[in-house]
């Protein structure tokens, strides 16, 4: 599928999404082995989507399709969330994630370690601060973005 009829399904879908209370993450058209697939990812403002908001929004989003009618090849709709470990590759969006538990991973080690897992408790557009622990004690780290080349939520065990 080109771009420009990607785009308009995206500006049909999006909405749809919207009024959902939720918000779409990622949106693509791509090949898996024979079959097409129009992927999908919502995700909550402040939480991870549930299996019923993406089943919701999975049966709102085909009947949009079906009503727009642009998609002229055969495909699968696949709409999910990213999880609770979901990447953030947008690394100028940190502050929105200030207070979760977080993963990066470093280009150049720091105090040499090359990631670190812990709270994220402060960040601008150029850097965090990760508060972790190491065995009984508390650390933090001041991390450069443009030191990170991989980020996502954790899960804290």
């Amino acid at each position: 599928m080109d771009k420009e009829l990607l785009q308009k399904v995206r500006s049909y879908i999006e909405p749809v999404v919207k009024e959902s209370g939720l918000l779409l993450d990622r949106f693509d058209f791509e090949r898996r082995g024979r079959e097409n697939y129009l992927v999908v990812y919502i995700e909550k403002e402040d939480d991870i989507a549930n299996l019923d908001d993406v089943v919701r929004v999975s049966d709102l989003i085909s009947a949009k399709l079906d009503e727009i009618d642009l998609i002229s090849e055969n495909y699968v709709l696949d709409v999910s969330t990213s999880g609770a470990e979901k990447p953030i590759t947008d690394f100028s969006t940190f502050p929105k994630y200030v207070g979760k538990y977080i993963f990066v991973k470093l280009r150049n080690p720091i105090d040499g370690l090359n990631d670190y897992t812990g709270d994220l408790i402060d960040a601008n557009e150029s850097s965090i601060t990760l508060q972790y622990r190491v065995k009984t004690r508390t650390k933090k780290v001041e991390i450069p973005v443009s030191n990170i080349t991989k980020a996502n939520l954790a899960v804290k065990f």
